[in-house]
This record gives C-alpha cells, structure tokens and sequence, in this order.
C-alpha cells in the first residue's frame, strides 16, 4: 500500500511541475508593430508560444497576406520591426524589454516557439514579453513607425497562446 501511495504523490508532484505557471491567449493585430502581452519574463523561464491566424497587408508583389510564418526573407532591412535578416518579413515576431521600444531587437515565433530566459536577440534578459507583425513601415532611425502605414494597410490578426512555466 506504500508504495502505490508513493507512486500517486509521485505522479501527483510531476503533474504540477508541467503545469504553466502563466498562460495568455493575445490578438497581435496587424495594425501595429508590437502588442503587450501583459506577461513579465525572469531569466530561467520557460515559455512556449503557438500562434494561427491571417494578416493582410499591402504589398507590391504577392502574396498580400500572410500567416504567423511569414512571407519569406526581409533582408534585416532598417525598415522591419525585427532588422535580424534570418527573421522572416511578416512573421510573428516577439521581444523581451522593460517598456515597448522600436530597435529593431526581437526574434521568430512562426507558429510556434520555446525556449528558456534569457533569449538571444531580444532588448533585455528580463523584461516585459511583446508580440508583433514584422511589417517594413519603421523609421529607419528607430524613432518610431509610420502608423498610418500600419492602420491602413494592413487587416487581421494572429492569435498568439502563451504559457510560462516559472523556475521553481
């Protein structure tokens, strides 16, 4: 009788160990660069992301739309939310920062992501966790975005699923 006690807590004790800590489900509406996903980040998190959903965007060749994988190489050009020429031009895109920043730092979420804090690529090691559509409408100077640019030319949303499992 023991050991099946043993084995119930023991099965008990890994089931809560896999529970998220933290879970959001965030709209990431293509008419902005970055959405706050009201979630704080700390080194040695775990999160996973999941992601589906269409984006329309004004583009002078095809495709016009996208899903959370994006529409193929953005060059790193100065003008794309995230600059890392390995991340994909209208892809869902994700960083960790204190406050919302326009720097061009962040990485690939697709449809789908883990990974552990700190995340390489990102603005800071811990942080506030931000969602975002790699659209090329920045400032170059990273001063801002061209927000009519954002408002009118793009529709639709990616629907974004978190969870954090915390360091214990």
């Amino acid at each position: 009788m023991k050991v099946l006690v043993a084995l119930i807590l023991l099965g008990q004790t890994l089931l809560a160990q896999t529970r998220p800590d933290e879970s959001a489900i965030v709209n990431v509406q293509g008419t902005s660069p970055w959405t706050d996903t009201g979630i704080v980040v700390k080194q040695g998190d775990r999160i996973e992301m999941r992601a589906w959903g269409v984006i329309k965007f004004d583009a002078a060749s095809s495709p016009s739309s996208s899903g959370p994988a994006g529409t193929g190489p953005s060059t790193g050009g100065c003008e794309y939310v995230v600059t890392d020429p390995h991340v994909p031009a209208h892809s869902l895109v994700a960083n960790v920062a204190e406050e919302m920043t326009f720097d061009g730092r962040g990485f690939l979420v697709g449809t789908s992501w883990k990974g552990t804090a700190p995340i390489a690529g990102t603005t800071a090691q811990t942080g506030r966790l931000f969602v975002g559509f790699n659209d090329r409408a920045m400032m170059c100077d990273r001063s801002g975005y061209d927000s009519w640019a954002f408002r009118n030319r793009n529709s639709g949303a990616f629907t974004t699923s978190i969870t954090i499992t915390r360091r214990h």
